[in-house]
């Protein structure tokens, strides 16, 4: 289970962003988030991320760009910036200093 609270240009994530979760009414529902000018993902509460989440963050952050939208990720559990290291996409995702 997956939940998101928005709120003043910022979502929280809390639960597991994976395969399971990741369903069509989900990113039918969240895609939307970039449409605004600017956009912080808060995965501090994220307890499990596969490649499906990863690949869906990687989706987001590239349709924030096409849409002229300034988005950033915080709080990023580890286990999510190692799977991004090792599918070699770290690089892509525009983590906020912490």
């Amino acid at each position: 289970m997956i939940k998101v609270v928005q709120s003043q240009g910022r979502a929280t994530f809390t639960g597991a962003l994976t395969r399971g979760t990741i369903t069509r009414a989900f990113d039918k529902k969240y895609r939307k988030l970039v449409n605004n000018d600017a956009l912080v993902l808060d995965f501090a509460d994220v307890s499990q991320v596969d490649t499906a989440g990863l690949a869906w963050v990687l989706l987001l952050v590239e349709l924030a760009s096409e849409k002229k939208c300034k988005i950033s990720l915080s709080n990023m559990p580890g286990d999510f910036i190692k799977l991004a290291t090792l599918s070699a996409v770290d690089g892509l995702l525009p983590i906020e200093s912490q």
